[in-house]
């Protein structure tokens, strides 16, 4: 986020003579954090019901995150009810896509339902009928069994198999229970610390010549497609957010590791002890290489939530190249009809995973505009079979 900010600042076409501030809340607890939403919404200090929008001018006007379908369900109502766009780059319930609940919210990743009818598209693209879904604990899932239950029915394709799998689940049981079954397509839609242990489960059960589909939250794991053994399990299939290189990263990120304190002052502090519960240690002891190497998807939706910001103030404030329309005020729900004008095409990419490091090769399409698409190219796909490549497909 702080690079997308600050590449927009030092844009002289994006914003002229506009520069965009920020305030970063770590959000560990929906309790603690009812603080720094209603700092948001408030205007010195204080939040008057029911005014007009054309006079309503809060603390900020958008806001991007929480990270996650449950977090963002709690406090989205305080700011979608005055029209603040909330441009969320983690939360993919299909729920939030109820414009009479939550009128300004909106995302730059995949929401539930493309991701489950992209994932029927491949179940169906290969013939497949015989299936498993595993999910999480958790309101995303859900909502993406909810969805893949409503949609498979009259496609031939039969759920054989479904849990939810958690912290304390046997893994070992459950892949023996799939293995039984004779299921050999396993929809994995679970978040990102559950999938990761039951890919590596699989490993060590030598669990073989499946097909495994995962969700976006995993699909770029960074680790997994470096783990002994890996091709042995079969063919992944992934589906993530369309990705772009970001030039200048890298190195703002060794720059930021090298310098602990750039852009905080002293009352850091004590905003946090009022707004979290806890303090993330951890943070501060990522390397630079750790933080380059994670998952290349979350950044990438961090950084188009931004750029959607901004693009969105660049209409509403009538900017030219250099200037921009002096007596114009930017209110909330100016931005949201900008905003909603923003799409995000999709493609589909092949995780070669026979070549160090890993290499993607685009091997079709998803369009959903101006209706949707979706092809891929089998002659680009040699399976399992045939050598260790996973295939993904990238928003």
């Amino acid at each position: 986020m702080r690079f997308a900010v600050e590449e927009i600042n030092n844009s002289t076409t994006l914003l002229p003579n506009v520069f965009l501030g920020y305030e970063i809340f770590d959000y560990c607890s929906n309790t603690k954090n009812f603080n720094s939403a209603l700092s948001f919404i408030s205007k010195n200090g204080s939040i008057r019901p029911k005014e007009k929008l054309n006079n309503y001018q809060p603390k900020v006007i958008a806001l991007t995150g929480p990270y996650g379908s449950t977090r963002t369900m709690t406090i989205a109502p305080l700011f979608t009810m005055d029209l603040i766009p909330m441009v969320n780059y983690g939360a993919s319930s299909y729920v939030l896509s109820d414009k009479h609940q939550y009128p300004s919210y909106v995302r730059t990743i995949p929401i539930n339902k493309d991701l489950i009818e992209m994932i029927i598209h491949i179940i169906r693209w290969f013939g497949w009928n015989w299936v498993a879904f595993l999910g999480s604990q958790d309101d995303n899932s859900s909502d993406g069994l909810k969805l893949f239950n409503k949609y498979i029915s009259n496609t031939g394709i039969c759920l054989a198999y479904q849990e939810g799998l958690s912290s304390n689940a046997n893994y070992s049981l459950t892949l023996k229970k799939i293995d039984m079954l004779n299921i050999n397509v396993i929809v994995v839609f679970a978040l990102p610390q559950y999938a990761s242990k039951f890919i590596k489960a699989a490993i060590a059960n030598n669990i073989q010549d499946k097909v495994w589909i995962a969700r976006n939250a995993w699909a770029m794991n960074q680790q997994l497609p470096r783990e002994p053994g890996i091709a042995k399990i079969g063919t992944v299939i992934g589906i993530a957010e369309r990705l772009l290189s970001f030039p200048g990263f890298n190195q703002f990120v060794y720059k930021a590791r090298g310098t602990t304190d750039v852009g905080h002052n002293d009352s850091e502090g004590a905003i946090k002890s009022k707004t979290c519960n806890q303090d993330c240690d951890y943070c501060s002891l990522l390397t630079a290489e750790e933080i380059i190497n994670e998952n290349p998807t979350f950044s990438f939706s961090i950084y188009a939530a931004i750029y959607t910001i901004a693009h969105a103030l660049h209409k509403v404030l009538q900017c030219d190249m250099n200037k921009r329309h002096k007596n114009k005020m930017a209110k909330p729900y100016m931005l949201l009809e900008e905003i909603k004008k923003l799409d995000f095409p999709l493609s589909v990419v092949l995780w070669r995973t026979d070549v160090n490091p890993p290499q993607f090769e685009m091997v079709g399409t998803y369009e959903k505009l101006p209706e949707i698409t979706f092809t891929i190219d089998n002659s680009l796909l040699p399976w399992h079979n045939n050598g260790p490549v996973s295939l993904f497909l990238f928003f």
